[in-house]
């Protein structure tokens, strides 16, 4: 059985029956070792803003290696988020939908008979092997870029409840791969590492995610079989950044995002800036002029309120790399706030333009903080009230 590249394929059991013939087959010397420490080297180069280099290692074995071609999807991904343009948002879909076929060829595979059983008995989870066993973790890792993709990709009310059936099928990969986990023996494992942290990062963020919805829809996501424990999740993805697996970056993302952004923005709280400092230095010694972790600096500096130091790692980062002009626009909107706040009504109205000219995230937003700053001016003229 087989589907169109169009079709959406949702349930487990239809992505399993897809005839993966296609695929090309692996090279001999391509090892789930050599693999992840290739996604290990791109993950440096991407970084390191040298995100040619990472798409190009990348990108070869990107139809019959999964890790390479979650790596090729996830930058892809990042494109179409920053940019949201439809041609890059209809590429990291196809490219995904990809990557899960890729998955599905290393995924364990059950007999009519074992399917048959798993709906009477659990299953036997210390069978998997060590590529069974990442092929899983990858594919959650698809499905979960998949969905938040879906709710970009289409605004109506089908594509809404398509990218939940998608996010609810990765949780309970992750949820398998937690019972992989504990239960497969990896003593003679090497990669056991990469996985743990990748589970952590995965159940972590569910956690952290599911926890800062109301009440009663946690009781409900809860009832089908979701988690939401706050403290639960930020510890997994602890564990995860200590690990200092493949995915640690991962962990380490989550981390400051949630605790500089989304914590002052969502929840009107106080994100744990000790622990983003500490992941920050480690970070830019590792990566000094990352584009991603200059712009966490600006924001951490920001949140403790040193505005002059938090400009100038803005600053770093928007000049920090050319060949992403998208990423420039989150720096743009930071200093808009820096300059508000200073009072500097014209170079925050600069920045201000800036957005309304080139970003697509939310030209109404660009344009009513442009008209608030206007208001505020006592030295504008009247040309540039009607402009």
């Amino acid at each position: 059985m087989s589907y169109s590249d169009d079709e959406d394929v949702d349930i487990d059991e239809f992505q399993d029956a897809c005839d993966l013939s296609d695929i090309p087959a692996l090279p001999e010397d391509m090892t789930l070792e050599r693999a992840m420490t290739e996604a290990d080297q791109a993950i440096t180069y991407f970084f390191n803003n040298k995100f040619s280099e990472a798409k190009n290692l990348m990108t070869p074995f990107s139809n019959s290696s999964m890790y390479h071609s979650l790596g090729s999807s996830v930058f892809l991904y990042l494109e179409a988020i920053l940019t949201f343009d439809p041609q890059n948002i209809q590429s990291a879909s196809k490219a995904l939908k990809d990557s899960i076929r890729v998955c599905n060829r290393f995924r364990k595979k059950n007999t009519l008979g074992e399917s048959l059983g798993k709906m009477v008995r659990k299953n036997n989870f210390d069978q998997f092997t060590e590529e069974e066993a990442h092929a899983e973790l990858c594919y959650a890792e698809c499905l979960l870029l998949k969905a938040m993709l879906t709710f970009i990709e289409d605004e109506t009310l089908a594509s809404f409840i398509k990218g939940g059936l998608k996010i609810r099928s990765c949780f309970n990969c992750y949820k398998d791969c937690l019972q992989i986990l504990n239960k497969k023996d990896w003593s003679s494992a090497t990669t056991k590492t990469h996985f743990e942290g990748g589970v952590m990062m995965g159940i972590g963020t569910f956690n952290l995610m599911i926890s800062m919805l109301p009440s009663r829809i946690i009781k409900l996501l809860e009832f089908i079989g979701f988690s939401g424990n706050k403290q639960l999740g930020l510890d997994d993805l602890l564990k995860g950044y200590y690990l200092e697996g493949i995915r640690q970056i991962l962990c380490v993302m989550t981390l400051l995002g949630y605790n500089l952004m989304v914590q002052y923005i969502v929840s009107h709280g106080e994100g744990d800036l000790k622990i983003c400092a500490d992941i920050l230095d480690k970070q830019l010694k590792k990566y000094p002029d990352g584009v991603w972790f200059l712009f966490f600096k600006g924001r951490l500096e920001f949140m403790n309120g040193n505005l002059d130091v938090a400009r100038s790692w803005y600053q770093k980062s928007w000049k920090s790399q050319e060949m992403w002009p998208h990423f420039h626009h989150m720096c743009f909107w930071e200093l808009l706030w820096i300059e508000c706040i200073h009072g500097n009504w014209k170079e925050a109205i600069n920045y201000s333009e800036k957005l309304i000219e080139n970003s697509k995230w939310s030209k109404t937003i660009y344009t009513y903080q442009k008209a608030a700053i206007m208001l505020m001016m006592d030295d504008i003229t009247p040309s540039d009230r009607d402009h």
